[in-house]
């Protein structure tokens, strides 16, 4: 029988076909393939009760046992990582005869998330009430990554919530702003009902899934974090952190 207690899973969607970087979960970073630095990340968090790699792609499923996640297999069809990441849980729901209560998104393709961003994202989803919630890095006024519409920047009212992600420099006049971190955490049922909203308009417009559960209603927790997570979007990043690892600025 499973044991009678909350449950907090944390999934990472890695699938194959990425555009600019097919097979990014299997590029090697020093030695190690992408897919075992983020498991290997996740699981010294020490939060989640299993972690679950989400793919469409056997080499990477082997890889992911390899540094010691569960694996399902998942359409490669599926829109984003959000539709895989609750397609790998409803399965693996259905092998424990169990359901969680919590699920953080781990994105695939940062090898450096930090354990207390993961720690961070499990004391928000915990609080009583919260649906999601994610995080944002304070950036200074002279940042140049202010410009960057590849930088997601985020605005929150003076609870912390989100009011607007957007990839234009928000707020638009100059001053210190947040830059949003692509780590979500849901409540079981949060995760649910956000796979049946259908997209909108602004979620089109600035190509932001979040955007979509703002217009639908839903609160976002947005906690803070200044551990930078370093994504790999393409050959030219991996090198980049192959440097940095290199010259001892990242372990």
């Amino acid at each position: 029988m499973a044991e009678d207690r909350p449950k907090l899973i944390g999934i990472i969607p890695a699938r194959w076909g990425s555009r600019r970087f097919p097979g990014k979960p299997l590029a090697e970073l020093a030695g190690k393939t992408l897919i075992e630095r983020v498991v290997e990340r996740a699981l010294s968090a020490g939060v989640c009760d299993t972690v679950l790699v989400a793919t469409d792609d056997d080499r990477i499923a082997q890889a992911a046992k390899y540094a010691g996640a569960e694996t399902r297999m998942t359409d490669p069809k599926l829109a984003n990582g959000t539709l895989r990441s609750h397609a790998a849980l409803v399965e693996w729901e259905a092998d424990h005869a169990i359901q969680a209560d919590w699920v953080i998104n781990i994105q695939g393709d940062e090898p450096f998330v930090h354990p207390e961003q993961l720690q961070k994202l499990a004391q928000l989803i915990r609080q009583p009430g919260a649906g999601i919630a994610t995080l944002a890095r304070p950036k200074d006024a002279n940042n140049p990554e202010r410009e960057n519409p590849n930088r997601v920047k985020v605005t929150c009212d003076l609870n912390g919530t989100a009011l607007y992600f957007s990839r234009s420099p928000i707020p638009s006049s100059p001053g210190p702003w947040l830059e949003h971190v692509g780590l979500y955490a849901f409540s079981r049922g949060a995760l649910e009902a956000l796979t049946h909203l259908h997209a909108t308009e602004l979620e089109k417009r600035e190509s932001l899934e979040q955007l979509r559960w703002l217009e639908h209603g839903w609160k976002i927790a947005v906690g803070r974090t200044m551990h930078e997570t370093h994504a790999v979007d393409t050959p030219e990043d991996l090198i980049r952190l192959h440097n940095l690892l290199e010259s001892g600025e990242l372990n």
